[in-house]
C-alpha cells in the first residue's frame, strides 16, 4: 500500500503574532498535488493538527477543508490521531461527516473504531486501537496511539516507569495483528536516542519520552511531536517534522513528507521535499542606519524578519518606525556594544531569569517547556548560586 506520512501541521498557529494560514492554506495545495502525482492510497496525519486547544474558526475550517481536499472526495483514505497541541473531543466533533470522505479520527487512546466502509478504505476488523484496511485488494493493519498523556491514559506512572508502559501498550497493539499481513504504528510521541533497557525515561517539558528500543518491530512507524525530520531506521521509525518553518531554530533543515510502499517482505521511504514559501530569516547589521537601509532592502522579499541591530547606543522612535515600514519585520534585537556599557549594571529579577531560561530551554527541546520540576531546580541552583557570592 502507498502511504503518505504527514504530521504537526499546527493550523493556526502564529508567529510574533502574525498569521500563516495563507502559508498552511498553500502546504495542503501542495500535498493534494503530490497525493495526486505519487497515487497515494492512504494518509497518516500524527498528531498536531491544531496549534491550540481552542482553535480559531479559520483554523476549523481550513482542516475540514484540506481532508476534503487531500482525500479527493473519498478516494484516498486519511487516519488522523491527536497530539498534545490538539484537543481530541474538538477533533473528533467532525468525524461523523468525514466518514464518507475516507476519514478516520481516533478521540482517545484504546478506540475500538466502528468496522464498515470509510470512503474508498474498507475497516473489515477492529481492535482496541488498531485497524484493519483494505484498498485495491491490499491489506494492512495499522496501530493507532494518540499523545500518551496520563490523562488520555486514564492512568498514572508513578509506579511504573512511562517507557516501560509505553512498550507494553504498543506491543500489545501490535500482538492484535494475526494476519500474514504488513503492521504499521502512528503515535505522537517524543523518542529519544538509545537508552538502555532499564533506564529511566527521560522527561522534557513534561513531554516524557521512550527510548528506540522500545518501540516494536513493525514495517513502519509514522511519528508525530519532533518538527525536525529524522528517522531511526532500524526501527523503521520516522518523524516528517512540521510543513512550516514555526520558530527561527526551524530554518536550519528542509522541511518534507515521506510516502512509504509497504509490502510484506519490504519497506521502501521516499523523502519529498515541500516548498518553503515564506521562509524565517535573521540578519545582523551594524548601527541604526544600516538597519533601516536593510528593512529597505528586503521591502519585496517574502520573508519572516527578525534583525539584530548592534548598538552604541538606543535606537530612537523614529528609526524604529522606519525600520518597522517593513511589515515582514518581526522583532528588532539590539545587541548593545558591551566594551562601551562596562560600567553598567544590569540588574535581573527572578521572574526575569526564570522566563529567559523559559525560552532558552524551549529553542533547545524542540518548543518544549520545561516543567515544574526543571524549573524548580533551576530556581534552587540559582539560588545557592547567589548565596554564594554572599559568602
Amino acid at each position: 500500500m502507498r502511504i503518505l506520512h504527514t504530521s504537526d501541521w499546527h493550523l493556526g498557529k502564529k508567529l510574533e503574532g502574525q498569521s500563516r494560514i495563507i502559508e498552511q492554506k498553500l502546504f495542503i495545495n501542495d500535498l493534494e498535488k503530490i497525493v495526486r502525482e505519487e497515487e497515494i492510497e492512504l494518509i497518516l496525519l500524527a498528531g498536531d493538527i491544531y496549534d491550540t486547544y481552542n482553535p480559531s474558526a479559520e483554523a476549523e475550517k481550513l482542516f475540514f477543508d484540506s481532508i476534503k481536499q487531500l482525500s479527493l472526495n473519498g478516494k484516498v483514505g486519511i487516519v488522523v490521531i491527536p497530539g498534545n497541541h490538539d484537543n481530541p473531543a474538538r477533533l473528533n466533533a467532525v468525524s461523523h461527516l468525514a466518514k464518507d470522505y475516507g476519514v478516520i479520527i481516533y478521540e482517545t487512546a484504546f478506540q475500538e473504531i466502528e468496522v464498515g466502509k470509510y470512503g474508498s478504505l474498507n475497516i473489515y476488523k477492529s481492535t482496541s486501537g488498531g485497524i484493519f484496511i483494505e484498498k485495491n485488494e491490499k491489506k494492512l493493519y495499522l496501530y493507532n496511539l494518540p499523545f500518551p498523556s496520563e490523562a488520555i491514559l486514564n492512568e498514572t506512572f508513578e509506579d511504573k516507569k512511562f517507557n516501560c508502559r509505553i512498550k507494553e501498550i504498543l506491543e500489545e497493539g501490535i500482538a492484535h495483528n494475526n494476519e500474514e499481513i504488513p503492521s504499521v504504528l502512528m503515535t505522537h510521541i517524543y523518542v529519544a536516542g538509545s537508552m538502555g533497557e532499564g533506564e529511566v525515561a527521560l522527561e522534557l517539558g513534561g513531554s516524557r519520552a521512550i527510548a528506540t528500543s522500545d518501540l516494536p518491530d513493525v514495517n513502519y512507524i509514522a511519528l508525530g511531536h519532533v518538527h525536525k525530520p529524522m528517522s531511526f531506521k532500524s526501527k523503521n521509525a520516522y518523524y516528517c517534522g512540521s510543513p512550516l518553518e514555526y520558530r527561527i531554530t526551524e530554518n536550519k533543515f528542509d522541511k518534507k513528507v515521506f510516502i512509504v510502499d509497504i509490502s510484506q517482505s519490504e519497506t521502501i521511504v521516499k523523502e519529498v521535499a515541500i516548498t518553503n514559501y515564506k521562509p524565517i530569516k535573521e540578519y545582523v547589521v551594524e548601527g541604526a542606519e544600516e538597519a533601516i537601509q536593510k528593512s529597505n532592502e528586503l521591502l519585496e522579499s517574502n520573508e519572516w524578519i527578525y534583525l539584530k541591530v548592534k548598538l552604541n547606543e538606543p535606537l530612537t522612535n523614529s528609526a524604529i518606525r522606519k525600520i518597522k515600514a517593513n511589515k515582514n519585520v518581526l522583532e528588532i534585537i539590539p545587541i548593545i556594544n558591551i566594551e562601551e556599557k562596562e560600567n553598567e549594571v544590569t540588574f535581573y529579577n527572578e521572574l526575569n531569569l526564570e522566563e529567559a531560561f523559559i525560552e532558552f530551554f524551549k529553542e533547545e527541546s524542540e518548543g518544549l517547556a520545561p516543567n515544574d520540576n526543571i524549573l524548580k531546580l533551576f530556581l534552587e541552583l540559582l539560588e545557592e548560586g547567589e548565596k554564594n557570592e554572599t559568602n
